[in-house]
């Protein structure tokens, strides 16, 4: 984050954004290291704050990735991604390989990564079907940090769920390397378990497969 956007959180968005929050629970589950990465449901533009409010220790260490595939984003967000940031994704123009790429250099920098597997925000009652890209992260043996956010009585409700590792399944990744259908499949089961694991946290049911 830009030295400035650092100091405007420190001493304004971030006192300003505790007073929307109703509770926060699990904090005992944030790791002490930075080798993880965030997923979260995405209700709002405003979730990037509680997130940055909930590890307000990391903060500066945070990186979210955006999407800048409109011209409605480009006006809304380019300001807030600079100071931020962001890693910008073009999800119309790049690779999976390209994107995956981007923000995989910047875990190597000991940076947190903030991921919306939605890919949209979603104030709706129901969570969005997960995009696998979260899971191609997954895979370089980097550990899940789930986050749930909902809307209490008096504010937004954060809940921290523990670290998911998906040992298992990254073997199953590497069997299935050479067979296009396979791998699909193990990204597909890592992205809903972690949905699903999201689905309990945000209380906003996920409708499509588990496993």
């Amino acid at each position: 984050m830009k030295p400035v956007f650092i100091f405007l959180l420190q001493y304004l968005f971030l006192p300003f954004t505790g007073l929307f929050i109703d509770k926060i629970e699990g904090k005992e589950n944030i790791p002490e290291g930075n080798n993880f990465i965030i997923a979260s449901n995405h209700l709002n533009g405003r979730d990037h704050f509680f997130v940055a409010y909930t590890l307000k220790e990391k903060m500066k260490d945070l990186r979210y990735v955006g999407a800048m595939d409109s011209l409605k984003i480009r006006l809304q967000s380019s300001l807030l991604y600079y100071l931020a940031n962001t890693i910008t994704i073009y999800r119309k123009k790049e690779s999976r390989e390209e994107i995956i790429t981007k923000i995989m250099k910047e875990i190597r920098k000991n940076k947190i990564i903030v991921m919306y597997p939605e890919g949209d925000s979603n104030p709706k009652n129901k969570l969005l079907k997960g995009k696998t890209g979260i899971a191609e992260i997954v895979k370089e043996k980097i550990p899940v940090l789930p986050i749930g956010l909902r809307i209490g009585k008096k504010g937004r409700i954060i809940k921290i769920d523990q670290l998911m590792n998906f040992s298992q399944e990254r073997e199953e990744l590497e069997k299935a390397k050479d067979n296009q259908e396979d791998y699909y499949l193990v990204l597909r089961k890592i992205t809903d378990k972690i949905m699903n694991r999201l689905s309990i946290l945000s209380q906003k049911p996920y409708l499509y497969e588990k496993n």
